[in-house]
């Protein structure tokens, strides 16, 4: 598995999930879910299920968010790609230099970047020593596909992600939906397309060079969540 397929897999994963919210209105998601309730597809937890689909039929007629979910939409067609991946050259080349200095360079063959919750911006450097890691060309959990005994370092210093991960509350009071988190899971999958060419601008200047054991894995994830491979330095 090359680079070059990693990185279409991350692009297919977001790009998957810009077409299915960008063929969709908040209206229409309530719509969906009203129809979907009363054909007994959608089981719903509330004891007052009448009153839950009056509430969700007249919130389906409702178009007054449909503009700002759009809108929402375009805000990220509209990223300063180039000025992000370069924010994310910056932030590798930081946590490089703490790799660097800490003294156990030699002993490290893969790192997870690893972050919280979408509002917690900066990311833990989770390292661990040599051994076969697994790839991965979609995320899943690969718990027991590596010895976790082996980990040498964390750096709680990690990546910042907030100027790619934008700010998507606004959706997080909808009444019966929790459409906030796929907009914020589009602008996370992106910043792992920014960070894997910010990776590839530095492997390709040379700039990572100094992780010496190869194959070198790099991956991310949320915690405790399924794990994807971002980048692999194979020579």
């Amino acid at each position: 598995m090359n680079n070059l397929e990693i990185f279409r897999s991350l692009e297919e994963q977001r790009d998957s999930l810009f077409v299915k919210l960008n063929a969709t209105s908040i209206s229409d998601l309530y719509k969906e879910q009203y129809d979907e309730i009363k054909a007994g597809r959608l089981f719903v937890f509330d004891n007052n299920e009448r009153q839950m689909l009056r509430d969700i039929k007249a919130l389906s007629k409702d178009n007054s968010l449909n503009n700002s979910f759009n809108n929402k939409l375009q805000e990220y067609l509209s990223l300063d790609n180039k000025s992000l991946t370069l924010h994310f050259q910056g932030e590798i080349q930081r946590m490089s230099e703490q790799l660097l200095r800490s003294g156990k360079l030699e002993e490290i063959q893969a790192i997870f970047i690893e972050y919280d919750h979408y509002y917690h911006y900066i990311s833990s450097i989770i390292c661990y020593g040599k051994q076969e890691y697994p790839l991965i060309d979609e995320p899943r959990y690969i718990t027991g596909e590596y010895d976790r005994n082996k980990k040498v370092l964390k750096l709680d210093d990690g990546i910042n992600f907030q100027p790619a991960w934008i700010d998507c509350e606004e959706f997080g009071d909808l009444e019966y939906l929790e459409i906030n988190f796929d907009l914020e899971n589009l602008f996370r999958l992106h910043s792992r397309t920014l960070l894997h060419k910010a990776f590839d601008n530095l492997n390709r200047s040379g700039a990572l060079d100094f992780l010496n054991n190869r194959p070198f894995s790099i991956y991310i994830n949320e915690h405790d969540s399924e794990v994807m491979m971002l980048y692999r330095l194979n020579k």
